[in-house]
């Protein structure tokens, strides 16, 4: 906590009581600060002397009556207490105003030091008139406030409120500043640049109250604490009026009231706030929840109830049902079995006749399938063999293509070689006409050898010819070999595996033989025993066992199939049922679904308003004026736009109303109906709403861009920025070097403010241009910025400054007298208007902020709304609400039918499953039975065919071992003869291989010969022949002399490659076929032998086709053996046919066959089943014959039996169709009949018990919904419950229970919130009453008195009293309080926000109950004696002094408790107490003594005010202050100066201390004369007080 330790005052005050730079000095009387923080001296301040003090505990101000001590006040409280609504005293919000001359720049700066740390914080006020210039208008009043911490730099004593300052004050009191005053501006500036310079002055600037106080509170200092004070001193020597209570509680609400943090209230207060209307509604919803808990209870009782009733009737019902429809249908089986017993005698001969007519049609019948089986598969086998022949004329075809593809390049080659060899031979004709003889010889000898050559190259081809097809021959021989081998093996292996087969069959038959001698089926120990006669008599007993089981069987199946048909209605009924009720619900989910939609999109107010008011009109704010709109809108106090209206008066929504009908005008949200109704006009409105709301924040939203470029060019201060042109040509100069300043400010730097007006009349263009201010430059600057092509979008006017304070000429001598200058903005060259101008432009900035919030957020809203009113509208047309209620309700009545349809399908199921399952069971016995004879007779016939069968499988096992043993010699033989015949293939193939080899090397050896004639003579068949060596080497001779007589060797070369080429393309030729060689040719003739891509194409296609023929002829053979196979096997094996064909079941073609093989195999499938259907059934018919004749009699009087037990026979015809037969037994149909009569007598007393337990529990109900404590239950279903009968209740009670359901759910939920709310707001409450209790007794502690004061030492001087109640009643005492105000609130509709401390106050009032609480004080007197006297009767026993002191003692117990609140209960220290002239009132010296004593002991700092010098009441004080107020004759102001610090006594040695040596002998005092006075340039600085006159230098005194 700090203590006020200097007060400067600078320029400020009225005239008659004016500071000029005062400072009121506390400091170095009080004690010695405990824990002094390191602080950093200024450069030439004194060392310090021994450890800091602190400022004086209590302090008097002397100064005449009248003289200024209520204006010293009021500016020490307006530092403390901004606003002029807190201004000291009481005055006029104007007084504050009045202490400030029109020239002033006054400041107020306190100076505080903590008590603990000694650490200093100024905190001050400066405030000045707006241009300089008194006015009644508080807009012109500026002020701020400001704080830092004093150190080098900066500090109180050098607050830079002037242009210069002295280091150090030449007196104590006096002024060190010096010049001229600083403006505001000047000030800020100052100070911010120190705060940059010196980080731990921690300057602080704010021109906003609020934030100012919340500053003080960071800083430690107690703004709260001055309101109280100033109602003390609301009148002089009147500080008792703070605490003239009547009673007791009303003391301890203004204790709780200033001690508690309204921050905690506030919160209760927004808490209770938030919850109060479900609070207030409490009582409401728990009697509706007990109401609707109870009802639900009981109705569930009632349904359960009517549930048991009901099911308790079916059964009953389903029991008489069962019953009777039992007796109907044993009567039908009796009828049944009657006309069964006529029928069976005509059915068994109808049965054997129609066995004999089956077996013959089933013998036709597979005589003709297989005739067409083996027709089918000989015409498919023809078809095959056709399409494989063809296949093979395709592949040979495409072969030969393929080869003539291939062929076509050596075709091209023989026809080049050709041509050339031509060329050549008619070249050298002409060069061989010498040489003739030797070319004949030539020839002949070449003649002879190519004869001879073709000779044996034909007698090779032929040699390779024969042995080729000897190959051939002999490959076909083992082949053929081969297959007779792999067939002798077949029939061996075949008859092997026939011989294995018949031994596992002969060792089966003994193992079957011996297990039916085990099983008891045949006797071995009988010499007689026969299988076959065994076997006849299980084929009797199987046939008795099986017509039994059938007869079963069917009485089962009938039984399971009404079963299934009652499950399938049954399923029918309940999937009707699911379905009606899915129906249902989802007709009611979508009804509800869209009804909560439209319920959500109503309850917005935003639609109420837009059909009870017309949409906005836009409205374009002016972005920098403050004038009044003249658009045709108006203005709302919250910024927000009124509703403009047509010229007529009428909203722009009546025409939107006037087409959809009438416009709403009752209040509250909308109903569903109304918005389907206006869902159109809505859309419309909110459209037009929206486009509105866009126009208006574009609008403001450019404004506001406009206004945020201003300010954020005026920045913290300074003038109205030029444009940018005249900046651009400014920085253009600067950058060459030429001083240039824009016109305005120079305008405002450099010219008189008041010859401003005169210069911008006369140099208008200079002003808002720019200003040279060497003028050597001007040149320069012309030629520079001739240069520069700045291209400005405006004039740009340049001079020097002499220009611009050249005269202004005459108003006449100008050439246009018509032209005038518009006022320009005085914010260009004025601070002051700057100023005003930044203040105006934050407020409409700070205006338009909140607008375009309010104004998108409607925007916001208002999409939103019409997007959800658009999908809303898009998905449920209008008119569809009441048709989905109308589908919701007709569904529902479906549904609550298909259930009743359900109810009787599960009875009639129940039935049905029960007599299926009896016959089900007498089925599966019958059937065991079946099965087990029909295993021994099986058994048994087929051990006696086997045995029959045994000799015959014994002959043919031996044959085939015979025929075995043959078929493997005969396939050794056969692979023998085609392993020799493969040997002989080989060596014929090598044969072939070889003469092949040297044919093909006569014919290239013939090639090579040149010069043979292409056709030669045939050679004289009686010339003798020549070996080839001779005619070899007799061409080689002759070929040497013609060359040695021939042509040139050259050409001869080149014939030679030439016949050469040609040779060997027609011997490649020769390899070919005539076939080949034509299809070559002619395919050359075509466009795919026109180029070499095209024939190598045309060669890859042939290849393929190949290649696919190939695979197709595969495919084509494996198929034709398949069907020659299939053909075979299906041929039939006597004569060419199994049966003849009629004509119309001959087939055509194979897809002929398959059809009719298809038709016949059906028939033939046809008649086997019918056969052995007619066996079945003459065998069935037999035994049924005989068993039904006995069954009719006791079947009819079994019912017979159950008819004589119902007491109502008419219910027998009302079935409209005849019951089905009894399935069972005798024996079951009469223990089926005992059952019923049991079950009967049962459902009867089970149906009475039932209907008892609904009637209770309906009257259960209806004495519930009576209950005297449920009036305040409004609910329509109360009422219902209370008006209808107590037999109506269980139709109703689902549908009720249903409903109360989710509503039980809602309120439990709520009530659970709100209690758990209200516990929340209790809990907060109690917590703040402990502390408001706890407050109150530390009030009583803290008031406690030290010693020395008599009686009173250690008495605590205010005592407060009260019982503390327990955790539980205080709990309950506060959820009263809660309650109470809850629905006081709710009932006058007030907002409990504004009044949590009143529910504190009320709080602690309930806790103290119903003793309250008691306070007293003690009364101050003479002698000081304990006399306590509450605190409501002071104004009564106590005297105007003895008020005074009591009420600064509440006062600084109330400082101290705050303190404490604050977390400094050990420092103990509560602020300053500043009083105006108390001594006047309370003079005497024990209330002095007290007043010090009790301020003392709780740290409290006294500043006292008085125009008394009563020196015995000032000697109580260590301080006093005395001032005096002169008067400035010439100025005709008063000033109030220091006269002088009256310190009574010096500091007492500490008795503990050292001891001092010495004493003090003498003392002098010397008085410093004051300064000459320094001419200055400006005004001359007001006088800061009364100058003495003559004074001289330092002289002693």
């Amino acid at each position: 906590m700090y203590e006020l330790s200097r007060v400067r005052l600078y320029s400020i005050g009225p005239a008659g009581a004016r500071y000029a730079d005062t400072v009121l000095d506390l400091r170095g009387v009080g004690e010695p600060v405990p824990d002094p923080a390191p602080m950093q001296a200024e450069f030439f301040e004194e060392e310090p002397v021994g450890p800091p003090r602190r400022p004086a505990p209590a302090g008097v101000l002397f100064l005449e009556n009248g003289g200024g001590k209520s204006v010293l006040l009021k500016l020490i409280f307006s530092v403390m207490l901004p606003g002029h609504r807190n201004t000291l005293g009481g005055a006029s919000s104007g007084v504050l105003r009045k202490f400030l001359l029109a020239d002033d720049c006054g400041h107020v700066a306190l100076e505080w030091q903590h008590t603990l740390t000694g650490e200093l914080v100024v905190v001050g006020k400066v405030s000045e008139w707006r241009g300089r210039q008194v006015s009644n208008d508080p807009r012109k009043f500026a002020e701020a406030w400001y704080s830092f911490r004093p150190g080098p730099g900066l500090g109180l004593d050098s607050l830079p409120v002037a242009e210069s300052t002295a280091v150090r004050p030449p007196v104590e009191g006096a002024s060190g500043a010096q010049g001229r005053r600083r403006t505001m501006k000047g000030f800020r500036d100052a100070l911010t640049e120190a705060g940059k310079v010196y980080p731990h002055l921690e300057v602080y600037w704010e021109e906003i109250h609020d934030r100012w106080n919340e500053h003080l509170g960071d800083l430690g200092l107690d703004p709260e604490l001055f309101r109280y004070q100033r109602e003390m001193n609301a009148d002089e020597g009147e500080a008792a009026g703070l605490f003239a209570v009547k009673k007791d509680s009303d003391f301890t609400d203004l204790l709780l009231r200033a001690v508690t943090d309204t921050r905690d209230t506030d919160g209760l207060a927004d808490l209770v706030s938030g919850f109060g209307n479900k609070l207030g509604r409490r009582a409401e919803l728990t009697a509706e929840r007990d109401f609707t808990a109870g009802s639900v209870e009981l109705l569930g009782r009632i349904v359960e109830a009517a549930g048991t009733r009901a099911r308790a009737r079916d059964i009953h019902a389903g029991a008489e049902r069962r019953t009777r429809t039992l007796a109907r249908r044993l009567t039908a089986r009796a009828a049944e079995e009657r006309s069964r017993a006529a029928e069976l005698a005509q059915q068994v001969t109808a049965a054997a006749h129609t066995v004999t007519e089956a077996e013959q049609a089933r013998s036709r019948s597979s005589l003709v399938a297989a005739e067409l089986a083996f027709r089918h598969a000989s015409l498919a086998l023809a078809a095959a063999e056709k399409g494989a022949a063809a296949r093979r004329r395709e592949l040979i075809d495409a072969r030969t293509l393929h080869s003539a593809w291939l062929a076509a390049e050596a075709v091209l080659r023989h026809r080049a070689a050709g041509d050339r060899s031509a060329r050549v031979a008619a070249a050298i004709r002409e060069a061989e006409r010498d040489a003739a003889p030797a070319l004949a010889a030539r020839a002949k000898a070449a003649g002879d050898l190519v004869r001879a050559l073709h000779t044996a190259a034909e007698d090779g081809e032929r040699v390779a010819n024969e042995e080729e097809e000897r190959s051939r021959e002999l490959q076909e021989t083992a082949e053929s070999a081969h297959r007779d081998a792999t067939a002798a093996a077949t029939e061996a292996q075949r008859a092997r595996s026939e011989i294995g087969h018949l031994r596992q069959r002969l060792s089966e038959v003994e193992q079957e033989t011996a297990e039916a001698v085990r099983a008891g089926w045949l006797d071995d120990t009988a010499p007689d025993a026969d299988p076959a006669r065994a076997a006849l008599a299980a084929s009797d007993a199987e046939k008795a066992a099986v017509a039994a089981w059938d007869q079963a069987r069917e009485a089962a199946r009938s039984t399971a199939d009404r079963a299934k048909e009652t499950a399938a209605a049954e399923s029918r009924a309940e999937l009707a049922a699911a379905r009606a009720a899915d129906a249902a619900d989802a007709a009611e989910n979508a009804y509800e679904a869209e009804r909560r939609a439209a319920e959500s999109i109503a309850a917005d107010e935003r639609l109420t308003d837009l059909l009870s008011l017309a949409p906005p009109a836009p409205a374009v704010p002016s972005p920098r004026s403050g004038a009044p709109a003249t658009d045709g809108t108006t203005g709302e106090p919250d910024g927000s736009p009124r509703p403009a209206t047509a010229a007529d008066g009428t909203y722009p929504q009546a025409a939107a109303g006037s087409r959809g009908g009438p416009l709403r005008t009752s209040g509250g949200p909308l109903t569903v109906e109304e918005l389907d109704g206006f869902a159109d006009e809505l859309r419309e409105l909110l459209d037009r709403s929206v486009s509105s709301a866009e126009r208006q924040l574009f609008d403001l939203r450019t404004a506001a861009a406009d206004d945020a470029r201003i300010l954020g060019a005026l920045g913290d201060g300074g003038l109205l920025p030029p444009g940018p042109d005249v900046l651009a040509t400014v920085e253009y100069l600067g950058e060459h070097g030429i001083p240039a300043l824009p016109g305005w400010r120079y305008l405002a730097q450099s010219v008189d403010p008041v010859d401003h007006a005169a210069v911008l009349a006369g140099r208008p263009e200079l002003v808002d241009g720019v200003v040279i201010t060497d003028p050597a430059s001007h040149a320069r600057a012309r030629d520079v910025l001739a240069g520069a092509a700045l291209l400005p979008r405006s004039a740009v006017a340049v001079g020097t400054s002499a220009a611009l304070l050249a005269p202004v000429p005459r108003p006449g001598a100008g050439d246009d007298a018509d032209v005038f200058l518009v006022p320009p903005n005085p914010a260009m060259h004025d601070e002051h208007a700057a100023d005003e101008e930044r203040h105006a432009l934050r407020a409409r900035v700070a205006a338009r902020d909140e607008d375009i919030r309010a104004l998108a957020a409607r925007l916001a809203a208002d999409r939103a709304i019409g997007a959800r009113l658009g999908a809303w509208r898009a998905d449920c047309p209008q008119g569809m609400l009441a048709e989905l209620a109308e589908g919701a309700r007709s569904a529902r009545q479906t549904a609550q039918e298909a259930q009743e349809t359900l109810t009787e399908a599960r009875t009639a199921r129940a039935e049905a499953e029960e007599a299926a399952a009896d016959a089900a069971r007498v089925r599966d016995e019958r059937q065991d039975s079946a099965q087990r004879a029909r295993r021994a007779a099986d058994a048994l016939a087929g051990l006696a065919f086997r045995l029959r069968e045994r000799a015959a499988w014994q002959v043919r096992l031996r044959e085939l071992a015979d025929e075995a043993a043959e078929s493997e010699a005969r396939a050794a033989s056969c692979l023998e003869r085609a392993k020799a015949a493969d040997e002989d293939r080989r060596a014929a193939q090598r044969a072939g291989d070889d003469a092949r080899r040297t044919a093909r090397a006569l014919r290239a050896e013939r090639a090579e010969i040149a010069g043979a004639p292409e056709s030669l003579p045939e050679q004289d068949a009686d010339a003798p022949r020549s070996s080839l060596p001779a005619l070899r080497e007799a061409y080689r001779a002759a070929s040497q002399l013609y060359e040695k007589v021939g042509v040139g060797a050259d050409l001869r070369a080149e014939q030679a490659r030439a016949e050469s080429d040609e040779s060997a393309a027609l011997a490649e030729l020769d390899r070919l076929t005539n076939k080949v060689r034509t299809r070559a040719a002619q395919l050359l003739e075509g466009t795919d032998g026109a180029d070499g891509p095209s024939r190598q194409a045309a060669v890859v296609r042939a290849e393929s086709l190949v290649q696919m023929l190939e695979t197709r002829a595969s495919e084509a053979s494996e198929k034709l053996g398949r069907l020659r196979g299939e053909a075979e096997r299906l041929a039939p094996a006597d004569g060419d046919a199994h049966t003849e064909l009629p004509g119309e079941l001959v087939p055509v073609d194979a897809e002929h066959a398959q059809a009719l093989l298809r038709t016949a195999t059906g028939e033939l499938a046809s008649c086997t089943d019918t056969l052995e259907a007619a066996r079945a059934a003459h065998a069935g018919l037999l035994h049924a014959h005989r068993a039904t004749e006995d069954a009719a009699g006791g079947f009819d009087e079994t019912a017979a039996l159950l008819r004589d037990l119902l007491r109502d026979h008419h219910h027998e015809d009302e079935t409209p169709q005849p019951p089905e037969p009894y399935p069972g037994t005798l024996e079951e149909a009469r223990h089926s009949a005992a059952e019923a009569r049991r079950s009967l007598r049962g459902c009867a007393g089970d149906l009475s018990a039932a209907e008892s337990a609904v009637r209770e529990a309906s009257d259960v109900l209806v004495r519930h919904a009576n209950a005297t404590r449920y009036e305040q239950v409004r609910t329509p279903a109360r009422q219902q419950i209370r008006e209808l009968p107590a037999a109506a209740l269980p139709e109703h009670a689902a549908k009720w229970a249903e409903a109360f359901a989710p509503r039980l759910r809602v309120l439990t939920d709520e009530l659970a919130q709100l209690e758990r709310n209200r516990d929340t707001i209790v809990d907060r409450l109690r917590g703040l009453v402990e502390s408001a209790l706890a407050t109150l007794r530390s009030a009583q502690r803290l008031s406690r008195l030290p010693d020395g004061l008599g009686e009173w030492s250690g008495q605590e001087f205010l005592r407060i009293r009260f019982e503390e109640p327990d955790q539980a009643t205080l709990a309950e005492r506060l959820g009263e309080v809660v309650d109470e105000a809850t629905r006081a609130a709710v009932k006058k509709n007030s907002d409990l926000r504004r009044d949590g401390m009143s529910l504190l106050l009320r709080g602690v009032q309930a806790a103290l109950e119903p003793r309250g609480v008691a306070v007293e004080i003690l009364k101050p007197d003479a002698v000081l004696r304990a006399e306590r006297v509450p605190v409501g009767q002071m104004g009564d026993v106590f005297s105007g002094g003895q008020l005074l002191t009591a009420a600064i003692a509440l006062y600084c117990t109330m400082a101290a408790l705050r303190s404490n609140d604050r977390g400094r209960d050990r420092h103990r220290h509560a602020g300053t107490l500043f009083l105006d002239n108390p001594i006047g009132r309370a003079n005497a010296t024990y209330l002095l003594e007290l007043q010090r004593a009790v301020s003392d002991a709780l740290g409290v700092q006294l500043l006292y005010t008085t125009g008394l010098f009563d020196t015995t009441a000032l000697a109580e004080f260590p301080l006093v202050i005395r001032l005096r107020n002169d008067a400035d004759l010439r100025a005709g102001l008063k000033y109030i100066s220091v006269e002088e610090h009256l310190r009574p006594g010096l500091p007492q040695p500490d008795p503990a201390g050292a001891t001092v040596h010495g004493e003090i002998t003498a003392t002098r005092m010397f008085k410093r004369a004051p300064l000459p006075e320094q001419p200055t340039e400006g005004p001359a600085p007001e006088p800061s007080g009364p100058q003495p006159a003559g004074a001289a230098p330092d002289q002693p005194v």
